[in-house]
């Protein structure tokens, strides 16, 4: 039975990012270009939310003792898989892990005009997926 605890809590984490990086949204993209506070916000939100959604995936996987993934992209591709996730938001999903390794590994990289249409258009895929994913533990065990 998955830890109610840990994943309300990574859960939880996650919405409470969502609201914080909402709340970039509604800057003006000029300002948030000119602005290293708010780039510095959003990279680290972005990346504490896609960990979030990582690690809900994986305490789900091995709860379920379904295969374990490879790599990060792969774990959305098991609960794709395994019936949590629909094929759009799991090739969606795969995109956020994809926004950690470059957050993680490529900072000196980071376009932050591309993290500012990530925060202005794909925020709902965060949503839907903690959604799937509170129905998937609220269900019995398959």
């Amino acid at each position: 039975m998955v830890d109610r605890e840990v994943f309300d809590r990574r859960l939880a984490k996650l919405e409470s990012l969502l609201r914080d990086l909402r709340s970039l949204a509604g800057e003006q993209r000029e300002r948030f270009l000119g602005d290293r506070g708010l780039q510095a916000q959003a990279e680290r939100w972005l990346h504490l939310a896609a960990e979030a959604a990582i690690d809900l995936a994986h305490h789900l996987i091995a709860d379920r003792g379904w295969a374990t993934p490879a790599t990060y992209r792969e774990a959305f591709t098991v609960l794709e898989r395994e019936g949590v996730l629909g094929a759009e938001l799991a090739s969606n999903m795969e995109r956020w892990a994809a926004l950690r390794n470059v957050l993680v590994h490529l900072y000196l990289e980071v376009d932050h005009g591309i993290l500012f249409d990530v925060i202005r258009s794909d925020l709902d895929q965060l949503s839907e997926y903690a959604a799937c994913m509170l129905e998937a533990v609220q269900e019995p065990d398959s």
